[in-house]
């Protein structure tokens, strides 16, 4: 089984694919991944050779050499399954593996793609390809993208649960302290957590302004970001303008993401659509009340928990939902997100989302 990427990044594809590893090999599967990241495997590459993936590289390029380079390495490699991953040259990825010999092609959507005009005639014309020339079956880990690509390309899409690392727990009172003390947090500051990249989409800048919100209204507030992108720079250039430099940690692609949700009150996505969101199903399992905005794919979220506040995108909504959640009494915060918890755990569990992707790989190579 191949699954083909762009390049490897600590996203959640990649994160559920580090899960899945060590269950995939216990059911038989030879697991593999292809990066086409233009310049670099990526920076996630080792973690995944360490949970059992073998792992190639074609660097993505726009020329017909790069038709040719996947062909020959799929006429090379033999996969029975390609599962297609990233959006960019998606469909002729699957025309090299098919031509190549490869009996299934999946392709699974990980995003609510927002294309119109032409770009969506041309997305839709090769999702209809692949599923009638190439035989590509369609997955997806919301109903948010599944609605989309019915509605704005006319595909149809199967469910498969997103999943999870079983590590992903609340902390105990100790566990907690600690995660505190190693960033250099005190047990009274109210610290949010935010885990993505710094790109527009994320909206970190409305959440800059939020925590500023909250700073000058005497919050002692800290904001941990876990992640790093374009907008890295810019996002520094706006909290040190809002007052606040001293109140966010840019902790850069860290590995524990897990003590940084443990360090914290409030988890925050602020983003301006998701295709679900990986580490916020991480947050509400680690036992986190949070912050999203109302938008496609965090929607999605609202069957999993009582702990969190949907809004709009401004610096005002969310402001008002870190501070509402804040005032939460004790008692019912750990009622809400006890409950949180469980049904995280119970619907996004690693075994469930694997059984099921198990299935579709084994009925389409019979």
């Amino acid at each position: 089984m191949l699954h083909v990427l762009a390049t490897l990044s600590p996203s959640g594809a990649e994160r559920m694919l580090e899960v899945a590893a060590p269950l995939a090999s216990a059911d038989g599967f030879r697991s593999a991944l292809l990066s086409t990241g233009e310049a670099q495997v990526g920076p996630f590459a080792p973690r995944l050779a360490a949970a059992g993936h073998d792992l190639y590289h074609v660097p993505f390029s726009r020329s017909i050499s790069f038709l040719r380079r996947l062909f020959d390495f799929f006429r090379a490699e033999r996969f029975d399954a390609v599962n297609i991953h990233c959006e960019r040259a998606s469909i002729w990825i699957a025309a090299a593996a098919r031509a190549a010999g490869t009996r299934r092609i999946i392709r699974t959507y990980h995003a609510v793609f927002p294309f119109d005009g032409p770009l969506r005639w041309r997305r839709s014309a090769q999702r209809a390809v692949a599923r009638g020339m190439f035989g590509a079956i369609g997955i997806a880990h919301s109903q948010s993208v599944i609605d989309n690509e019915r509605r704005r390309f006319a595909n149809p899409v199967r469910y498969v649960p997103a999943w999870i690392d079983p590590a992903f727990r609340p902390p105990s009172p100790g566990e907690r302290d600690e995660a505190r003390r190693r960033l250099g947090l005190e047990d009274k500051t109210l610290v949010v957590a935010c885990v993505g990249s710094c790109m527009a989409l994320k909206n970190h800048g409305a959440l800059l302004e939020a925590v500023a919100r909250l700073a000058g209204q005497g919050r002692d507030v800290v904001l941990l970001h876990a992640g790093t992108g374009s907008l890295e720079e810019q996002e520094r250039a706006s909290s040190a303008a809002l007052g606040i430099a001293g109140r966010v940690r840019f902790l850069g692609p860290i590995e524990d993401v897990l003590g940084v949700l443990h360090a914290a009150d409030i988890f925050a996505m602020p983003s301006l659509r998701e295709g679900l969101g990986i580490a916020a199903l991480e947050a509400l399992a680690s036992g986190l009340p949070a912050v999203f905005t109302d938008t496609e794919g965090l929607r999605d979220l609202r069957p999993l928990t009582r702990a969190a506040r949907w809004g709009s995108p401004d610096a005002e909504s969310i402001a008002a939902g870190l501070l509402e959640l804040a005032q939460m009494p004790q008692e019912e915060r750990r009622a809400l997100t006890a409950e949180a918890v469980l049904t995280t755990q119970r619907h996004h569990a690693a075994a469930v989302g694997w059984s099921m992707l198990r299935d579709i790989y084994t009925s389409a190579c019979a």
